[in-house]
């Protein structure tokens, strides 16, 4: 179906800020797609107004956000089995080498320069990638509540409360903040960058509370906060493909 015009918007929803595709078609209603790859797409008659299309993106945003978190799990869950079959697993920065060894008790540790699975049955592919996954899911959430801990340390000063943690798979984007829930989310697929990497992101989303939008004040406030980020966006973007 040919394509009239294309715009690039994005809305500010229940669910966080949400991009999108509005496309202006030679269709009746408008129509809406959630890609594999997690971009959103809107198709309209030619004679929709934009915001007529912002507005059905805001009332689909659960739709969407939950569509979205589904093919991320299902692109994660890839990524894994694909790197326990490598025997291969990059965490932090650094890149370990996965074994398995059989004991009575089942999990996960690293050890030395390997992520060790201890498990009872070491030809069992599928336990052997549960046990890892409820392994890193937990290490994750360990490592993000560190750094948000001590980025929470500078914003004391400014009246910040500490906020809820959330990890989520997003194929978009490495964190959000929702200011109304006092809460920040942070994508899964950053524990495999550095911890400078994850700091920059987590320190983003703490300026939020003060500044919400892209604000000239907000990248003051970011500067001050963490002056090194445009070399630590850089490093992760270059080391952690979304």
């Amino acid at each position: 179906m040919d394509t009239i015009s294309t715009d690039i918007r994005t809305v500010s929803t229940p669910c966080g800020e949400i991009t999108y595709t509005f496309e202006r078609k030679k269709v009746k209603n408008i129509n809406l797609r959630v890609k594999h790859d997690g971009n959103v797409y809107v198709s309209a008659p030619k004679r929709v107004p934009a915001k007529t299309a912002d507005e059905f993106v805001i009332s689909r945003s659960s739709m969407i956000q939950q569509a979205v978190t589904s093919f991320a799990a299902m692109e994660l869950m890839k990524e894994r089995q694909k790197n326990l079959s490598d025997d291969k697993a990059v965490i932090l920065g650094n890149e370990y080498s996965i074994r398995t060894m059989a004991d009575r008790r089942e999990y996960a540790e690293i050890f030395g320069g390997s992520v060790i699975i201890h498990m009872k049955n070491t030809a069992d592919s599928q336990r052997r990638i549960s046990i890892y996954t409820a392994w890193l899911k937990k290490y994750t959430e360990e490592v993000f509540l560190r750094i948000m801990h001590d980025v929470h340390e500078k914003f004391v000063p400014l009246g910040i409360a500490f906020p809820q943690l959330k990890i989520r798979s997003m194929t978009a984007r490495w964190g959000s903040c929702h200011t109304y829930k006092k809460m920040i989310v942070l994508n899964r697929r950053m524990i495999e960058a550095p911890l400078n990497c994850i700091s920059h992101v987590v320190t983003h989303e703490f300026c939020h509370f003060i500044h919400p939008d892209h604000s000239r004040q907000f990248y003051t406030l970011l500067d001050k906060m963490c002056p090194t980020w445009r070399e630590d966006k850089k490093q992760l973007e270059k080391l952690v493909i979304l």
